[in-house]
């Protein structure tokens, strides 16, 4: 499959894996996932001002959403927006790297990037530009969480197996040393969480790797995304046995820091027996993909569905007035 060395960084393994999860051989053949998905014929391309997106607009001035995939990157969350715009609303699906003509790694992602699509979205006719928000997935909730607590303007924040603090970068092409702050603004790094070193001797998941390295965060309290500042109502949707980081421990993480600090409590859904697919579209019948990154078939496909109708709810609940 793929070697892991001693020390190696937790984000260089991460990356790792998931091309380990389309490279093992199984009944049905894998392949590698496409970042550069076409728009199809309800949605163009957006080239404009240095975005690369697929841009989905209602058929009337609607609600309007940014969506962002996780650490894969690319265009590659292109049949959730589709199936958002089936919903009513306008949407943006917006690659930060790995798209055509972009970084290859997760690393210092310039915030302002973030900034330009929101603004560019809020501009276009089909968006009621008082009603937008953004839904993340991953390495995406992370950073949705970043953007929505520097973008008051935003009225809902959905963030899928989210993160609480800012990790270091996500590299996919060799690389030796260390690893910068997967964010940066005005030129300046983002403070971030590091990794402990990830022995691969020792087993566990990469989940246990992460967690090991959570329980420093009192060590970096200036890694740890000020949720408190978000204006917008959040729903959190996590898998209890998420094999690629502890995304229920780091909702309720989320959870806590907004409460200690007198702000609404995050709506947070957790799933007992989902991983790393707790949210998203449903994948074909025996698709052994759905229990690649945790939890059991029945879990994650209870999960989908329910978490999916919830966010749906949500969404048209906090944008259409």
């Amino acid at each position: 499959m793929f070697r892991l060395l001693r020390g190696m960084s937790i984000a260089a393994v991460l990356a790792a894996s998931f091309l380990a999860q389309f490279a093992r051989p199984s009944a049905q053949p894998r392949r590698a996932p496409v970042l550069d998905v076409p728009p199809g014929d309800t949605g163009r391309r957006v080239t404009e001002n240095g975005l690369v997106a697929n841009y989905f607009p209602a058929r009337q001035r609607a609600p309007a959403l940014v969506t962002l995939t996780g650490s894969v990157g690319g265009l590659t969350m292109n049949d959730v927006a589709i199936a958002l715009q089936a919903q009513g609303f306008t949407v943006l699906h917006l690659s930060y790297y790995r798209g055509p003509g972009q970084n290859q790694n997760a690393e210092l992602i310039p915030l302002e990037y973030f900034s330009t699509a929101l603004g560019w979205l809020q501009r276009q006719p089909e968006v009621d530009p008082a009603a937008v928000g953004i839904v993340g997935v991953s390495k995406g909730a992370e950073a949705a969480l970043v953007i929505a607590a520097r973008h008051p303007e935003l009225k809902a924040v959905v963030a899928a197996l989210p993160s609480s603090v800012v990790w270091p970068g996500i590299i996919w092409e060799p690389r030796t040393g260390p690893i910068g702050s997967s964010w940066s603004e005005q030129g300046k790094p983002l403070p971030h969480l590091p990794h402990v070193a990830y022995d691969a001797s020792k087993g566990g998941t990469m989940a246990d790797n992460y967690a090991a390295s959570l329980k420093a965060v009192s060590s970096h309290p200036e890694s740890v995304i000020p949720v408190e500042r978000i204006a917008a109502p959040i729903l959190l949707v996590c898998g209890e046995a998420d094999q690629i980081w502890p995304s229920c421990p780091m909702a309720r993480q989320i959870q806590n820091r907004l409460t200690a600090r007198g702000r609404p409590a995050a709506t947070l859904l957790a799933y007992n027996d989902a991983g790393h697919l707790a949210f998203g579209l449903p994948l074909p019948p025996d698709d052994p993909r759905i229990t690649a990154t945790g939890g059991t078939d029945r879990g994650n496909r209870t999960a989908q569905s329910d978490s999916w109708n919830k966010a749906i709810a949500f969404l048209k609940a906090n944008l259409q007035h």
